[in-house]
C-alpha cells in the first residue's frame, strides 16, 4: 500500500507572497533612462530598456529594481554624432547589448573592422512595437543599411508575461548586390564594477562556458588576444566547464561550446543571466567559436596589423565583462536573410553554477536527498525563471509515479534555498525537483536524485 504524501507547510516570504497577488502581465511605455529616450518593456519581474537612437541596443536589463548590464554613465543622455564616434575621435561605448557582423579583423574584406563603426553600432535605428498584448510585448529595431558589409540588422525583443525569459530574434539581411558571408556576433556587456565601491572591479563576477567534449582546441578553448598565462580562465575538474573570473586585465577567450548555453553570475548582487542558443556542429563558425568572452581592462594586445593598448583608466577602459555569442557563417545572396535567435533568462542565484540550467532555472548547490527512515530531507540552492513553487515527485524503480509534494513558494527575484523534510514513500527509488508556475505547469526540472540504490 502506498503511503500518501502530505503537502509540506509553506511559509512564503514577503516577496513570494506579494508575487502570488500579481498577474505579471507585460506592458510597454516610452520613457527615459539615464537621460536617453527609451522604450521600457516590463512585466513586474524584469524590465528591458531599448534605446533605438543608440544603435538599437538594449541599454539595460533589470531583475526587479536591480540593473544587470554595464551602462556608461559618462555618456548618459548623450547621442554622439559620427563626427564624435569614429576612429579619430574614439568609440562611444554606451554599454548594454549589441549585434555586429563577425568575424572581427583587419586583414581582408571578409573581416569586419570592429568599433568604432557608426552605422551599425552608433546610428539611430528605426523602431516599432510588433506585438502589444498583456501576454507578450515585442519591439523591433532596424539598422540603417551598411554598404561596406552589405548588411542590415533587424532585431526583435520579446518580453512575456510571468517569466524572466526574453527572446531576442536576430536577423541579418543582405542589402547589397553581391554575395556576402558573415556570422551574427551578439555581445552583452556585463557590469564589472564593485557594487559597494564602483571605483573598483567586482571580485565576484564569473562567466561559465560549458566546453565541447569533442573540441577542436586542445584545452577546449583558446585565447585570440592577451597573455597566454592570463589567470582569469580555469577549466574546472572534469574538464567540462570553463570558469572565467573577471579581472581588470585585458584578454579574450573563445570556445566551440556545443551545450547551447552560457551563464554569467554577479556574485555581489546574486544575479545570474543565462543565454541559450542553438549550436550547429556541422557548420563553420567565425573564429571557430560559438561563445567568446572579453575582459575589459588595461594591457596591450596584438590585433594583427597593429597593437592596441588599453589604458589603466576606468574612464577610458571601464569595468565590464563581455559575454559573446556567435552564429555560424551565413552565405547570403542579395535580398536573402538569416535568422539566429537567442534567449535570456534572469534569476537571483549565487556563485557557482552547478550543472546545466533548464528552462525552469539554474542550480548553484545541486539538488540532493537524504533518507531518514520514513522521511527524506531535500536540499539545494537555485534561481528560478518564473514565480510559482517547487514540487518534488517520487518514482519507483520502474518509473511509476508514487506521488508529489509542493515544497515552497519561489520567485525569480529571490535566491531559492531548499531545505525541507517530507514523508517518503517506502517504494521510492528516485525523486525529481521541478519548478512550477502559478498555474501548476512544469517550467523545467531543477534536479534528480536516486534515493535508494538499485537492489542487486
Amino acid at each position: 500500500m502506498k503511503r500518501p504524501l502530505l503537502a509540506a507547510l509553506v511559509v512564503p516570504t514577503l516577496l513570494a507572497a506579494t508575487a502570488a497577488a500579481q498577474d505579471f502581465s507585460v506592458h510597454h511605455e516610452v520613457t527615459q533612462y539615464n537621460g536617453w529616450n527609451v522604450y521600457k518593456l516590463s512585466n513586474g519581474l524584469v524590465s528591458l530598456y531599448i534605446a533605438p537612437e543608440l544603435g538599437g541596443r538594449a541599454i539595460q536589463l533589470q531583475l526587479g529594481d536591480q540593473g544587470y548590464f554595464f551602462v556608461n554613465k559618462d555618456l548618459a543622455g548623450k547621442h554622439l554624432p559620427e563626427s564624435q564616434n569614429n576612429l579619430q575621435a574614439g568609440w562611444a561605448n554606451y554599454g548594454g547589448d549589441k549585434a555586429w557582423p563577425g568575424p572581427e579583423g583587419w586583414m581582408n574584406d571578409d573581416q569586419w573592422a570592429s568599433v568604432p563603426y557608426y552605422i551599425l553600432d552608433g546610428a539611430r535605428y528605426e523602431a516599432e512595437i510588433a506585438v502589444d498584448t498583456p501576454a507578450e510585448v515585442a519591439m523591433r529595431v532596424t539598422s540603417p543599411k551598411d554598404p561596406r558589409t552589405g548588411t542590415q540588422f533587424i532585431r526583435t525583443f520579446h518580453v512575456y508575461a510571468g517569466t524572466t525569459r526574453i527572446k531576442v530574434d536576430q536577423v541579418m539581411r543582405n542589402i547589397s548586390r553581391r554575395e556576402i558571408r558573415w556570422g551574427i556576433w551578439h555581445l552583452i556587456q556585463n557590469d564589472g564594477a564593485d557594487a559597494n565601491d564602483p571605483t573598483k572591479p567586482n571580485p565576484e563576477l564569473y562567466m561559465y562556458i560549458p566546453l565541447n567534449p569533442h573540441s577542436k582546441f586542445p584545452e577546449g578553448y583558446y585565447k585570440p588576444y592577451g597573455d597566454a598565462r592570463h589567470p582569469s580562465y580555469e577549466v574546472l575538474p572534469g574538464g567540462r566547464m570553463l570558469r572565467v573570473h573577471y579581472l581588470y586585465w585585458v584578454c579574450k577567450a573563445a570556445a566551440d561550446s556545443s551545450a547551447g548555453w552560457y551563464a554569467v553570475v554577479n556574485g555581489q548582487k546574486n544575479i545570474g543571466l543565462v543565454e541559450n542558443f542553438k549550436y550547429f556542429p556541422d557548420q563553420e563558425y567565425p573564429d571557430g567559436a560559438s561563445v567568446q568572452t572579453w575582459n575589459d581592462g588595461p594591457g596591450t594586445i596584438s590585433r594583427g596589423p597593429f597593437n592596441q593598448t588599453l589604458e589603466n583608466d576606468v574612464k577610458k577602459t571601464p569595468y565590464f565583462l563581455e559575454s559573446e555569442g556567435m552564429s555560424p557563417y551565413a552565405d547570403l545572396w542579395p535580398g536573402e536573410e538569416y535568422s539566429y535567435p537567442v534567449y535570456w533568462s534572469l534569476a537571483r542565484v549565487p556563485n557557482p553554477v552547478a550543472g546545466d540550467p533548464s528552462s525552469g532555472g539554474i542550480a548553484s548547490e545541486p539538488f540532493s536527498a537524504e533518507l531518514n527512515g520514513a522521511s527524506v530531507t531535500l536540499k539545494g540552492t537555485f534561481g528560478v525563471f518564473a514565480p510559482g513553487s517547487l514540487q518534488a515527485e517520487f518514482f519507483s524503480a520502474k518509473g511509476e509515479e508514487l506521488g508529489h509534494v509542493t515544497l515552497q513558494s519561489v520567485d525569480p527575484r529571490e535566491v531559492v534555498r531548499l531545505d525541507k523534510t517530507v514523508p517518503c514513500p517506502a517504494e521510492a527509488f528516485r525523486v525529481s525537483l521541478s519548478a512550477r508556475d502559478r498555474d501548476g505547469e512544469n517550467r523545467g526540472f531543477l534536479g534528480n536524485f536516486i534515493i535508494r540504490p538499485r537492489e542487486k
